[in-house]
């Protein structure tokens, strides 16, 4: 009966000791599923938001719609009065002064080229640009009243053979 009795002192301890803990860690729980609620109600929060905004500007796209076709509706009627109650010399002061006629070109609009029309051809990439000095040498002096400067590099003497030096000759 002793082990017994210890098998079941263990058990009880295991138990409380068990039980305490899950007390314990039930807030961080609690904690976890209040988070994800809060979540859900941001998400939700912003779903509603989202829908009046779509709303406001669905219904401020009507609203232009209908401004535009009653400025259309009012410009008719104005351009059908003055066709009927307006003399020949007053419809062409009208027209004169016509949003229409103010704006108009004088020369008709064109594409722009992507080339020079004097070459007849594709500008180049360096149109323009001075042009640099190639190489790991540059200019010393860069004003442009003076030339520039080129410095040479040093010459290597060990690659120039000279025709007359027999030294370097097969005997």
């Amino acid at each position: 009966m002793d082990t017994l009795t210890t098998h079941l002192l263990t058990f009880l301890a295991g138990l409380i000791l068990g039980a305490g803990l899950l007390y314990w860690l039930m807030p961080a729980r609690r904690q976890g599923s209040r988070l994800i609620r809060e979540r859900d109600e941001a998400r939700n929060a912003l779903n509603q938001y989202r829908d009046r905004v779509d709303h406001h500007f669905l219904e401020t796209a009507d609203l232009v719609n209908e401004l535009t076709q009653t400025y259309r509706s009012v410009h008719q009627h104005l351009s059908r009065g003055a066709q009927s109650l307006c003399s020949e010399a007053g419809r062409k002061k009208a027209a004169a002064k016509s949003l229409d006629a103010a704006h108009e070109p004088e020369t008709p609009l064109s594409q722009p080229l992507d080339y020079a029309p004097k070459a007849q051809g594709t500008l180049s990439e360096d149109f323009g640009l001075q042009k640099q000095a190639e190489g790991p040498f540059s200019p010393v002096n860069t004003d442009e009243e003076t030339p520039a400067a080129v410095v040479e590099p040093p010459r290597d003497y060990a690659d120039v053979r000279d025709d007359n030096d027999e030294s370097d000759r097969p005997r």
